[in-house]
Protein backbone atom coordinates (compact mmCIF):
# COMPACT_ATOMS: atom_id res chain seq x y z
CA UNK A 1 0.00 0.00 0.00
CA UNK A 2 1.47 3.45 -0.93
CA UNK A 3 2.50 5.68 1.98
CA UNK A 4 0.25 8.48 0.72
CA UNK A 5 -2.80 6.22 0.87
CA UNK A 6 -2.08 5.34 4.49
CA UNK A 7 -1.34 8.94 5.48
CA UNK A 8 -4.38 10.53 3.90
CA UNK A 9 -6.88 8.21 5.57
CA UNK A 10 -9.61 9.51 7.91
CA UNK A 11 -8.54 11.05 11.23
CA UNK A 12 -9.95 9.80 14.53
CA UNK A 13 -10.52 13.38 15.71
CA UNK A 14 -12.74 15.17 13.16
CA UNK A 15 -10.73 17.52 10.97
CA UNK A 16 -11.56 21.22 11.51
CA UNK A 17 -13.78 20.60 14.55
CA UNK A 18 -13.88 23.69 16.82
CA UNK A 19 -14.52 21.83 20.06
CA UNK A 20 -13.37 18.22 20.34
CA UNK A 21 -14.59 15.94 23.13
CA UNK A 22 -12.69 12.74 23.88
CA UNK A 23 -12.26 10.16 26.62
CA UNK A 24 -8.91 9.68 28.30
CA UNK A 25 -9.56 5.95 28.49
CA UNK A 26 -7.99 5.89 31.95
CA UNK A 27 -4.65 7.21 30.70
CA UNK A 28 -2.53 9.55 32.79
CA UNK A 29 -2.43 12.97 31.16
CA UNK A 30 0.67 15.16 30.81
CA UNK A 31 0.36 18.65 29.32
CA UNK A 32 3.13 20.95 28.10
CA UNK A 33 3.06 23.91 25.72
CA UNK A 34 5.09 26.46 23.80
CA UNK A 35 8.20 24.54 22.81
CA UNK A 36 8.78 26.64 19.67
CA UNK A 37 11.06 24.27 17.76
CA UNK A 38 12.55 26.01 14.73
CA UNK A 39 15.40 24.95 12.42
CA UNK A 40 17.56 23.42 15.17
CA UNK A 41 21.26 22.72 14.69
CA UNK A 42 22.77 23.91 11.42
CA UNK A 43 25.68 22.44 9.45
CA UNK A 44 28.15 24.20 11.78
CA UNK A 45 26.66 22.48 14.80
CA UNK A 46 25.28 25.85 15.93
CA UNK A 47 21.83 27.42 16.20
CA UNK A 48 20.58 30.35 14.17
CA UNK A 49 19.43 33.44 16.04
CA UNK A 50 15.76 32.62 15.41
CA UNK A 51 15.93 29.29 17.29
CA UNK A 52 14.47 29.28 20.80
CA UNK A 53 14.35 25.58 21.73
CA UNK A 54 17.62 24.14 23.06
CA UNK A 55 16.16 21.42 25.28
CA UNK A 56 16.28 18.36 22.99
CA UNK A 57 18.33 16.33 25.46
CA UNK A 58 16.33 17.59 28.42
CA UNK A 59 13.09 16.67 26.66
CA UNK A 60 14.36 13.13 26.04
CA UNK A 61 15.17 12.73 29.74
CA UNK A 62 11.79 14.21 30.68
CA UNK A 63 9.88 11.70 28.56
CA UNK A 64 12.05 8.89 29.95
CA UNK A 65 10.96 10.04 33.41
CA UNK A 66 7.27 10.11 32.47
CA UNK A 67 7.41 6.55 31.17
CA UNK A 68 9.01 5.39 34.42
CA UNK A 69 6.14 7.01 36.35
CA UNK A 70 3.55 5.05 34.39
CA UNK A 71 2.63 1.65 35.74
CA UNK A 72 2.75 -1.43 33.54
CA UNK A 73 -1.04 -1.37 33.26
CA UNK A 74 -1.43 2.35 32.54
CA UNK A 75 -0.50 4.30 29.45
CA UNK A 76 0.13 8.01 29.02
CA UNK A 77 -1.46 10.78 26.99
CA UNK A 78 0.94 13.62 26.15
CA UNK A 79 -0.72 16.87 25.05
CA UNK A 80 1.47 19.56 23.49
CA UNK A 81 -0.86 22.52 23.81
CA UNK A 82 0.12 24.81 20.95
CA UNK A 83 3.30 26.26 19.43
CA UNK A 84 5.15 22.95 19.21
CA UNK A 85 6.74 23.98 15.91
CA UNK A 86 7.56 27.65 15.34
CA UNK A 87 6.99 27.77 11.58
CA UNK A 88 7.38 31.57 11.71
CA UNK A 89 11.00 31.20 12.85
CA UNK A 90 12.10 28.74 10.14
CA UNK A 91 13.74 30.84 7.44
CA UNK A 92 15.71 28.11 5.62
CA UNK A 93 14.88 27.68 1.95
CA UNK A 94 15.98 24.95 -0.47
CA UNK A 95 19.11 26.09 -2.33
CA UNK A 96 20.96 23.19 -3.93
CA UNK A 97 19.70 20.65 -6.43
CA UNK A 98 19.88 18.06 -3.65
CA UNK A 99 17.58 20.22 -1.48
CA UNK A 100 14.97 20.35 -4.21
CA UNK A 101 15.25 16.62 -4.82
CA UNK A 102 14.59 15.93 -1.13
CA UNK A 103 11.64 18.33 -1.13
CA UNK A 104 10.13 16.75 -4.24
CA UNK A 105 10.57 13.22 -2.89
CA UNK A 106 8.78 14.13 0.34
CA UNK A 107 5.87 15.62 -1.60
CA UNK A 108 5.76 12.55 -3.84
CA UNK A 109 5.56 10.30 -0.77
CA UNK A 110 2.69 12.42 0.56
CA UNK A 111 0.81 12.15 -2.73
CA UNK A 112 1.26 15.90 -3.39
CA UNK A 113 3.65 15.72 -6.33
CA UNK A 114 4.86 19.01 -7.85
CA UNK A 115 7.24 19.15 -10.85
CA UNK A 116 10.79 20.21 -10.06
CA UNK A 117 10.68 23.31 -12.26
CA UNK A 118 7.53 24.54 -10.51
CA UNK A 119 9.10 24.00 -7.08
CA UNK A 120 12.10 26.09 -8.07
CA UNK A 121 10.04 28.87 -9.64
CA UNK A 122 7.65 29.02 -6.67
CA UNK A 123 10.22 30.75 -4.42
CA UNK A 124 10.04 34.54 -4.72
CA UNK A 125 12.87 37.02 -3.92
CA UNK A 126 10.87 38.10 -0.87
CA UNK A 127 10.86 34.51 0.40
CA UNK A 128 14.63 34.27 -0.09
CA UNK A 129 14.96 37.19 2.32
CA UNK A 130 12.26 36.37 4.86
CA UNK A 131 11.56 32.64 4.49
CA UNK A 132 8.90 30.63 2.70
CA UNK A 133 5.23 31.57 2.86
CA UNK A 134 2.44 29.42 4.26
CA UNK A 135 1.47 27.23 1.27
CA UNK A 136 0.98 23.62 2.34
CA UNK A 137 3.92 22.29 0.29
CA UNK A 138 6.22 25.05 1.61
CA UNK A 139 5.12 24.35 5.17
CA UNK A 140 6.07 20.70 4.62
CA UNK A 141 9.60 21.85 3.73
CA UNK A 142 9.78 23.85 6.96
CA UNK A 143 8.75 20.80 8.96
CA UNK A 144 11.47 18.80 7.19
CA UNK A 145 14.02 21.42 8.25
CA UNK A 146 12.76 21.26 11.83
CA UNK A 147 12.90 17.46 11.89
CA UNK A 148 16.46 17.50 10.52
CA UNK A 149 17.61 20.02 13.12
CA UNK A 150 15.91 18.31 16.09
CA UNK A 151 16.28 14.56 15.35
CA UNK A 152 16.49 13.48 19.02
CA UNK A 153 13.23 15.25 19.83
CA UNK A 154 11.29 13.55 17.03
CA UNK A 155 12.87 10.19 17.75
CA UNK A 156 11.78 10.38 21.41
CA UNK A 157 8.22 11.31 20.45
CA UNK A 158 8.20 8.32 18.13
CA UNK A 159 9.38 6.04 20.94
CA UNK A 160 6.60 7.42 23.19
CA UNK A 161 4.09 6.18 20.60
CA UNK A 162 5.93 2.89 20.13
CA UNK A 163 5.48 2.19 23.86
CA UNK A 164 1.69 2.37 23.39
CA UNK A 165 1.15 5.94 24.54
CA UNK A 166 -0.82 8.67 22.75
CA UNK A 167 0.03 12.17 21.52
CA UNK A 168 -2.31 15.12 20.96
CA UNK A 169 -1.13 18.37 19.36
CA UNK A 170 -3.28 21.49 19.59
CA UNK A 171 -2.77 24.38 17.20
CA UNK A 172 -1.19 27.64 18.39
CA UNK A 173 -0.50 30.96 16.69
CA UNK A 174 3.05 29.93 15.73
CA UNK A 175 2.01 26.59 14.20
CA UNK A 176 -1.19 27.48 12.36
CA UNK A 177 0.32 25.37 9.57
CA UNK A 178 -1.16 22.29 11.27
CA UNK A 179 -4.29 23.34 9.37
CA UNK A 180 -2.83 21.72 6.24
CA UNK A 181 -3.39 17.96 6.00
CA UNK A 182 -0.04 17.39 4.18
CA UNK A 183 1.78 18.96 7.14
CA UNK A 184 0.00 16.66 9.59
CA UNK A 185 0.71 13.72 7.33
CA UNK A 186 4.41 14.51 7.09
CA UNK A 187 4.68 14.83 10.88
CA UNK A 188 3.23 11.33 11.24
CA UNK A 189 5.52 10.12 8.47
CA UNK A 190 8.58 11.47 10.29
CA UNK A 191 7.61 9.64 13.48
CA UNK A 192 6.95 6.40 11.58
CA UNK A 193 10.35 6.66 9.88
CA UNK A 194 12.08 6.96 13.26
CA UNK A 195 10.28 3.87 14.57
CA UNK A 196 11.05 1.94 11.39
CA UNK A 197 14.74 2.86 11.50
CA UNK A 198 15.02 1.46 15.02
CA UNK A 199 13.08 -1.72 14.35
CA UNK A 200 13.97 -2.08 10.68
CA UNK A 201 10.23 -2.29 10.18
CA UNK A 202 7.83 -1.31 7.43
CA UNK A 203 6.84 2.37 7.48
CA UNK A 204 3.37 1.73 6.06
CA UNK A 205 2.62 -0.95 8.65
CA UNK A 206 3.89 1.25 11.50
CA UNK A 207 1.68 4.11 10.29
CA UNK A 208 -1.39 1.87 10.27
CA UNK A 209 -0.78 0.10 13.59
CA UNK A 210 1.00 2.72 15.72
CA UNK A 211 1.36 6.30 14.54
CA UNK A 212 -2.00 7.07 12.93
CA UNK A 213 -4.20 5.64 15.72
CA UNK A 214 -2.13 7.28 18.48
CA UNK A 215 -1.37 10.77 17.04
CA UNK A 216 -4.11 13.39 16.92
CA UNK A 217 -4.46 17.07 16.05
CA UNK A 218 -6.88 19.58 17.57
CA UNK A 219 -7.67 22.75 15.65
CA UNK A 220 -9.12 24.80 18.46
CA UNK A 221 -10.06 23.37 21.86
CA UNK A 222 -10.35 20.01 23.56
CA UNK A 223 -12.50 18.62 26.40
CA UNK A 224 -11.34 15.39 28.05
CA UNK A 225 -13.77 13.22 30.01
CA UNK A 226 -16.18 16.17 30.09
CA UNK A 227 -14.09 17.80 32.84
CA UNK A 228 -10.75 19.00 31.44
CA UNK A 229 -10.65 21.92 28.98
CA UNK A 230 -7.47 22.42 26.90
CA UNK A 231 -6.79 25.34 24.54
CA UNK A 232 -3.65 27.21 23.52
CA UNK A 233 -5.06 30.66 24.34
CA UNK A 234 -3.82 32.87 21.47
CA UNK A 235 -7.33 33.88 20.42
CA UNK A 236 -7.66 35.92 23.63
CA UNK A 237 -4.98 38.37 22.50
CA UNK A 238 -5.74 40.77 19.61
CA UNK A 239 -2.15 40.62 18.41
CA UNK A 240 -2.31 36.85 17.83
CA UNK A 241 -5.95 35.97 17.14
CA UNK A 242 -6.95 34.96 13.61
CA UNK A 243 -9.54 37.36 12.21
CA UNK A 244 -11.78 35.40 9.86
CA UNK A 245 -11.46 31.95 8.26
CA UNK A 246 -8.21 29.94 8.57
CA UNK A 247 -7.24 30.50 4.92
CA UNK A 248 -7.33 33.51 2.62
CA UNK A 249 -9.34 33.65 -0.58
CA UNK A 250 -7.81 31.17 -3.00
CA UNK A 251 -7.13 28.56 -0.27
CA UNK A 252 -3.34 28.52 -0.73
CA UNK A 253 -2.22 30.91 2.04
CA UNK A 254 -3.08 30.85 5.72
CA UNK A 255 -4.90 33.80 7.26
CA UNK A 256 -2.22 34.98 9.69
CA UNK A 257 -2.76 37.35 12.63
CA UNK A 258 -0.92 40.66 12.71
CA UNK A 259 1.58 39.34 15.26
CA UNK A 260 2.75 36.68 12.79
CA UNK A 261 3.63 39.32 10.20
CA UNK A 262 5.42 41.28 12.89
CA UNK A 263 7.48 38.21 13.84
CA UNK A 264 8.28 37.18 10.27
CA UNK A 265 9.28 40.53 8.83
CA UNK A 266 10.75 42.36 11.84
CA UNK A 267 11.49 40.22 14.91
CA UNK A 268 13.20 37.48 12.89
CA UNK A 269 15.56 40.02 11.34
CA UNK A 270 16.40 41.45 14.74
CA UNK A 271 16.93 38.04 16.35
CA UNK A 272 19.61 37.20 13.79
CA UNK A 273 21.66 39.99 15.38
CA UNK A 274 20.17 39.91 18.89
CA UNK A 275 18.93 36.36 19.66
CA UNK A 276 16.05 35.80 22.11
CA UNK A 277 14.77 39.38 21.94
CA UNK A 278 11.22 37.99 21.70
CA UNK A 279 11.76 36.03 24.93
CA UNK A 280 12.19 39.18 27.03
CA UNK A 281 9.56 39.64 29.74
CA UNK A 282 7.74 41.93 30.28
CA UNK A 283 7.35 42.37 26.53
CA UNK A 284 6.87 46.14 26.72
CA UNK A 285 10.52 46.37 27.86
CA UNK A 286 11.88 45.04 24.55
CA UNK A 287 12.21 48.52 23.11
CA UNK A 288 13.94 49.86 26.21
CA UNK A 289 16.41 46.94 26.13
CA UNK A 290 17.26 47.56 22.48
CA UNK A 291 17.64 51.31 23.01
CA UNK A 292 20.09 50.63 25.82
CA UNK A 293 22.03 47.72 24.35
CA UNK A 294 21.78 48.08 20.56
CA UNK A 295 20.76 51.66 19.83
CA UNK A 296 21.23 51.57 16.01
CA UNK A 297 19.26 48.33 15.85
CA UNK A 298 16.47 49.89 17.92
CA UNK A 299 16.27 52.87 15.57
CA UNK A 300 16.19 50.52 12.60
CA UNK A 301 13.28 48.66 14.20
CA UNK A 302 11.37 51.82 15.02
CA UNK A 303 11.78 53.57 11.71
CA UNK A 304 11.16 50.41 9.71
CA UNK A 305 7.71 50.11 11.22
CA UNK A 306 5.95 52.64 9.01
CA UNK A 307 7.08 51.28 5.60
CA UNK A 308 6.75 47.75 6.95
CA UNK A 309 3.11 48.42 7.88
CA UNK A 310 2.26 49.91 4.51
CA UNK A 311 4.13 47.27 2.52
CA UNK A 312 3.16 43.92 3.95
CA UNK A 313 0.05 44.18 6.10
CA UNK A 314 -3.08 42.85 4.36
CA UNK A 315 -5.62 45.55 3.59
CA UNK A 316 -8.16 44.14 6.00
CA UNK A 317 -5.65 44.60 8.87
CA UNK A 318 -4.71 48.21 8.10
CA UNK A 319 -6.93 49.66 10.82
CA UNK A 320 -5.47 47.29 13.41
CA UNK A 321 -1.88 47.92 12.33
CA UNK A 322 -2.30 51.68 12.17
CA UNK A 323 -3.44 51.64 15.78
CA UNK A 324 0.02 50.37 16.66
CA UNK A 325 1.52 53.02 14.41
CA UNK A 326 -0.30 55.62 16.50
CA UNK A 327 1.34 54.20 19.63
CA UNK A 328 4.70 54.32 17.88
CA UNK A 329 4.14 58.05 17.26
CA UNK A 330 3.30 58.58 20.92
CA UNK A 331 6.38 56.76 22.14
CA UNK A 332 9.03 58.12 19.78
CA UNK A 333 8.00 60.83 17.34
CA UNK A 334 6.15 63.13 19.75
CA UNK A 335 9.05 63.29 22.26
CA UNK A 336 11.45 64.04 19.40
CA UNK A 337 9.23 66.86 18.15
CA UNK A 338 8.90 68.29 21.67
CA UNK A 339 12.67 68.26 22.04
CA UNK A 340 13.22 69.99 18.71
CA UNK A 341 10.62 72.64 19.59
CA UNK A 342 12.16 73.14 23.04
CA UNK A 343 15.62 73.68 21.52
CA UNK A 344 14.22 76.11 18.98
CA UNK A 345 12.48 78.17 21.70
CA UNK A 346 15.44 78.02 24.07
CA UNK A 347 18.17 79.04 21.60
CA UNK A 348 16.55 81.06 18.80
CA UNK A 349 19.72 83.04 18.15
CA UNK A 350 21.85 79.96 17.57
CA UNK A 351 19.28 78.29 15.35
CA UNK A 352 18.75 81.41 13.20
CA UNK A 353 22.21 82.96 12.96
CA UNK A 354 24.55 80.19 13.97
CA UNK A 355 26.17 82.49 16.58
CA UNK A 356 25.75 82.92 20.32
CA UNK A 357 22.74 84.72 21.78
CA UNK A 358 22.96 88.55 21.92
CA UNK A 359 23.60 90.66 24.94
CA UNK A 360 19.91 90.61 25.83
CA UNK A 361 19.89 86.81 26.12
CA UNK A 362 19.13 85.38 29.58
CA UNK A 363 21.88 84.37 32.00
CA UNK A 364 23.46 80.92 31.84
CA UNK A 365 21.59 79.56 34.86
CA UNK A 366 18.29 80.75 33.46
CA UNK A 367 19.11 79.00 30.20
CA UNK A 368 20.03 75.80 32.04
CA UNK A 369 16.78 75.88 34.03
CA UNK A 370 14.83 76.53 30.85
CA UNK A 371 16.39 73.54 29.14
CA UNK A 372 15.86 71.40 32.23
CA UNK A 373 12.17 72.30 32.07
CA UNK A 374 12.09 71.30 28.42
CA UNK A 375 13.67 67.94 29.16
CA UNK A 376 11.10 67.39 31.91
CA UNK A 377 8.44 67.87 29.25
CA UNK A 378 10.32 65.33 27.13
CA UNK A 379 10.40 62.82 29.98
CA UNK A 380 6.70 63.36 30.65
CA UNK A 381 5.90 62.77 26.99
CA UNK A 382 7.93 59.57 27.02
CA UNK A 383 6.19 58.32 30.16
CA UNK A 384 2.80 58.98 28.60
CA UNK A 385 3.86 57.01 25.56
CA UNK A 386 5.11 54.14 27.73
CA UNK A 387 1.83 54.11 29.63
CA UNK A 388 -0.13 53.80 26.40
CA UNK A 389 2.27 51.11 25.22
CA UNK A 390 1.79 49.05 28.37
CA UNK A 391 -1.98 49.31 28.14
CA UNK A 392 -2.30 48.61 24.43
CA UNK A 393 0.80 46.89 23.06
CA UNK A 394 1.78 44.41 25.73
CA UNK A 395 0.46 40.87 25.87
CA UNK A 396 -2.11 40.06 28.56
CA UNK A 397 -0.41 39.33 31.87
CA UNK A 398 -2.88 36.56 32.64
CA UNK A 399 -5.50 34.50 30.83
CA UNK A 400 -7.36 33.67 34.04
CA UNK A 401 -10.34 35.98 33.24
CA UNK A 402 -10.87 34.00 30.02
CA UNK A 403 -10.68 30.73 31.93
CA UNK A 404 -13.19 32.08 34.44
CA UNK A 405 -15.64 32.84 31.63
CA UNK A 406 -15.22 29.29 30.31
CA UNK A 407 -15.99 27.94 33.79
CA UNK A 408 -19.10 30.13 33.98
CA UNK A 409 -20.47 28.74 30.73
CA UNK A 410 -19.48 25.13 31.52
CA UNK A 411 -20.17 24.33 35.19
CA UNK A 412 -19.24 20.66 34.69
CA UNK A 413 -15.57 21.55 34.02
CA UNK A 414 -13.03 20.97 36.78
CA UNK A 415 -9.90 22.23 35.05
CA UNK A 416 -9.08 24.78 32.34
CA UNK A 417 -5.53 24.94 31.01
CA UNK A 418 -3.93 27.35 28.52
CA UNK A 419 -0.43 28.08 27.25
CA UNK A 420 0.58 30.97 24.97
CA UNK A 421 1.72 33.62 27.47
CA UNK A 422 4.87 31.70 28.55
CA UNK A 423 3.96 32.67 32.13
CA UNK A 424 2.99 29.69 34.32
CA UNK A 425 -0.12 30.24 36.45
CA UNK A 426 -2.30 28.25 38.80
CA UNK A 427 -5.51 29.53 40.39
CA UNK A 428 -8.21 27.75 42.37
CA UNK A 429 -11.72 29.02 41.86
CA UNK A 430 -14.74 28.64 44.07
CA UNK A 431 -13.67 26.43 46.98
CA UNK A 432 -10.74 25.20 49.02
CA UNK A 433 -7.62 24.42 46.99
CA UNK A 434 -7.72 20.93 45.56
CA UNK A 435 -11.50 20.53 45.81
CA UNK A 436 -12.78 23.22 43.48
CA UNK A 437 -12.20 24.27 39.91
CA UNK A 438 -8.63 24.88 38.83
CA UNK A 439 -6.99 27.05 36.15
CA UNK A 440 -3.40 26.36 35.06
CA UNK A 441 -1.13 27.86 32.42
CA UNK A 442 1.67 25.48 31.48
CA UNK A 443 4.20 28.18 30.60
CA UNK A 444 6.99 27.31 28.15
CA UNK A 445 10.07 25.20 27.46
CA UNK A 446 12.16 28.04 26.02
CA UNK A 447 14.31 30.58 27.90
CA UNK A 448 12.52 33.46 29.59
CA UNK A 449 14.57 36.64 30.09
CA UNK A 450 13.16 38.63 32.98
CA UNK A 451 14.41 42.22 32.69
CA UNK A 452 13.18 42.99 36.19
CA UNK A 453 15.32 40.14 37.55
CA UNK A 454 18.15 40.74 35.05
CA UNK A 455 18.52 37.00 34.54
CA UNK A 456 17.45 33.98 32.53
CA UNK A 457 14.57 32.51 34.50
CA UNK A 458 15.29 28.80 34.22
CA UNK A 459 13.00 28.22 37.19
CA UNK A 460 10.06 29.31 34.98
CA UNK A 461 10.70 26.86 32.14
CA UNK A 462 10.31 23.11 31.51
CA UNK A 463 6.92 23.36 33.18
CA UNK A 464 4.23 20.69 32.87
CA UNK A 465 0.91 19.52 34.25
CA UNK A 466 0.24 15.95 35.38
CA UNK A 467 -3.43 14.98 35.60
CA UNK A 468 -4.87 11.87 37.19
CA UNK A 469 -8.47 10.92 37.89
CA UNK A 470 -9.95 9.05 40.85
CA UNK A 471 -12.26 6.03 40.66
CA UNK A 472 -15.23 8.37 40.17
CA UNK A 473 -13.64 10.03 37.14
CA UNK A 474 -12.93 13.30 38.98
CA UNK A 475 -9.67 15.15 38.41
CA UNK A 476 -7.35 14.72 41.37
CA UNK A 477 -5.84 17.90 42.92
CA UNK A 478 -3.01 19.09 40.70
CA UNK A 479 -0.22 21.65 40.78
CA UNK A 480 2.27 22.73 38.16
CA UNK A 481 5.65 21.03 38.15
CA UNK A 482 8.88 21.76 36.34
CA UNK A 483 11.37 19.23 35.05
CA UNK A 484 14.60 19.78 36.98
CA UNK A 485 16.99 18.45 34.40
CA UNK A 486 20.11 18.93 36.53
CA UNK A 487 18.71 16.80 39.35
CA UNK A 488 16.79 14.48 36.98
CA UNK A 489 13.54 14.90 38.88
CA UNK A 490 10.28 16.81 38.83
CA UNK A 491 9.96 19.65 41.33
CA UNK A 492 6.87 21.60 42.40
CA UNK A 493 6.92 24.92 40.59
CA UNK A 494 7.45 27.78 43.02
CA UNK A 495 4.63 30.27 42.44
CA UNK A 496 3.95 33.56 44.26
CA UNK A 497 0.65 35.41 44.33
CA UNK A 498 1.13 39.12 43.67
CA UNK A 499 -1.37 41.75 44.71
Amino acid sequence: MPVSTVLLGPEQIPYGEKLVEISSGGKEIFIISDLHLAAGLNSNGNYDGTENFFADNSFVRFIDHLEKKLSQKKKGLLIINGDLIDFLRIRNIPVTQHDFEIWKQILDDLGSSIPMDLLKSSISPKEVKYGLRTDDFKSVWKLYICGSGHPMFFKRLALWLQQGNELIITKGNHDLEWYWKPVRCYFRYLLAQHIASGERGNVEEILVKVVNPQTHFVDDSLVIDGKIYVEHGHRYENFTTVDGPPVLKGDTQLNLPFGSFFNRYLINRIELAYPHIDDVRPRQNILALLLRERFPLALQLLFSYIPFTIKIIPKKQYAYALRYLFHFLLIIVIPILITAFALYKGFPGILKSGGSPGTNSPGIWQSVLSELKNFLFLALSYLIGRLVAMLQLSAPSTLYPNASRIFSGNPHLQLVTFGHTHDPEQVSEGTIRGKGRRYCNTGTWIPVFEMDAADVRLDRTYTFLHLETDDGGNVKPCDLFRWNDDAMREDPLVMIDKK
